[in-house]
Order: C-alpha cells, then structure tokens, then sequence
C-alpha cells in the first residue's frame, strides 16, 4: 500500500506521523532534506518495522517520534494530541546500550524511574527484580556492564526502557551490533515480552528478515529523501518462532522487499 493510501487514516488510540518533513541545515549552506512528507501509523499495540537505504532517515524518523529532534513539516499526533518534545509515554532503545559504568545491573534498569523519581522505592525495587527474570538477567543483577556480554548489555538496555512503562517502544537498530546467534534469540525474547505487554513498538532496521519476523506492518522507505514507497502488511501467524523465516510466505514477503530496496539502489546508481 503506497503512502497516498495511507494519508487519509487515522487511529482513535495511537501514534500518527502526517507529512513529517526534517530539514538540516550544511555547514557549507544549503539544506538536506532527510524526511520527506512522511506518514506512518502505528494503533495502540502493534509492532511497527521500518527498513530502507543506509541514509534514508530511518533513524532521524525514529527521534523525531521520540521528540528528541524538531522536525520542519507535518504532524505527529498521540492520540490527536501534538507531540512537540519528550514525554514518559516513550521510551528509546539505541543500538547501543549506553550503560552507566558505575552501576549495576540493577541500578541501571533502576536509572529512569530514579529520574523521573517515580514510582514509590519499593515499588520499583520490585518493578526491577520482576525485569531482571523477564530479560533472563537472574544472577547477574550484581553485574557491571564491563563484565556482561553485548546481548546481556542490549537485555539490560531493554528492561530500562520497559521499567518506566512506556505506551510506546522505540528501537532503533538495537541488535545491529549482535552476532547471528544472539540477535536471532534477541528477536525471539522481544517477541516473547512483545506478546505479553502489547505494547506499540517502531523499531528501526536494516535487516529485512528480521522485520519481516517481528512486525504486524513494515515501511519500506525510499533513498534519501526519505519516502514512503510502500506498506507491507505482514499478515504471518503469531506467536512466532524462528522456524517461521524457513517457510515459503516469510521468504516471498522478505523477497518483495528486498525487491523494492534493490531498485531504489540502482535508481542511485542511474
């Protein structure tokens, strides 16, 4: 479904990018438009992917949604509400994990609701200890980060985000780092506490497989400017398992896009 088929819906509950538009400004002067005219839905508990060309703006959508970058043009709208910086209702999962070296894990998935000082001490003591065992961390919640694995650093990151209970996860490439092995059972733990919250997820990926895997849509997005070329729905069986990639309608859905990506690189090369 191209983006046109798109502009005009709407979600009573949920998260609707309209025409967004980001511009930088060059050093040398000029401008760059990254987003161009950009429109996304995401209803209150879906899984949302987004792939497209290395530079496309993937992630410059990503912080736009997370209010963490002004942009130029359009809408986004919480609920019909404007968005117009941070708020508790989002959180951010970055490829990487960004722990604080002097605390453990513990005190790291403790680190938002200590800033935002809620809620009461005990409560998120035990918020943390119920993470700890959700993200498979049981015995290492003394650990610091330099004596984690990168898996167990991204599980830390994870249970972080979800420890100040945010309506709406934002993960941009947070298993681009990992080896095949661990990104294959990161995606399956995600999926697996995914299922169990319901909560709305826009996760940023390069990896066509693996948004194909996670996501109810995917929004391929073209070069730079970046543009919705195409929704994909991915209309798979849930709950998921890896076996799921070896089956001939996965393979026909991650070929499609790879499809569309492919043209979109030798229209660059033209």
């Amino acid at each position: 479904m191209p983006e046109a088929a798109t502009a005009g819906s709407t979600f009573r509950q949920g998260l609707a990018v309209r025409g967004l538009t980001k511009i930088y400004d060059s050093h040398r002067g000029g401008e760059t438009v990254a987003l161009d005219r950009i429109t996304v839905d995401a209803g209150d508990g879906e899984f949302i992917a987004i792939v497209g060309p290395s530079g496309c703006g993937k992630s410059t959508l990503l912080h736009c949604v997370a209010g963490l970058i002004p942009h130029e043009g359009g809408s986004l709208l919480l609920d019909g509400a404007a968005v117009s910086g941070p708020g508790r209702e989002r959180a951010v999962v970055f490829q990487d994990p960004s722990l604080l070296p002097w605390r453990t894990v513990h005190g790291n998935i403790l680190y938002g609701m200590d800033i935002q000082r809620r809620p009461a001490p005990d409560v998120a003591h035990a918020r943390v200890e119920s993470l700890i065992d959700l993200v498979g961390l049981r015995g290492f919640e003394a650990h610091y980060p330099f004596e984690l694995s990168g898996g167990m650093r991204q599980r830390v990151n994870l249970a972080r985000a979800l420890a100040t209970q945010p309506r709406i996860l934002l993960m941009d490439e947070p298993f681009g780092a990992l080896d095949a092995q661990t990104r294959e059972l990161m995606q399956t733990e995600l999926l697996a506490i995914w299922e169990r919250d319901r909560k709305t997820v826009i996760f940023v990926t390069h990896d066509i497989e693996e948004a194909v895997y996670l996501a109810d849509r995917v929004y391929v997005l073209s070069a730079r400017p970046g543009r919705v070329q195409d929704v994909v729905q991915i209309d798979l069986p849930r709950p998921r398992t890896p076996e799921i990639k070896r089956e001939a309608a996965f393979t026909a859905i991650e070929l499609g896009i790879w499809r569309m990506l492919q043209g979109q690189q030798q229209k660059e090369v033209r």
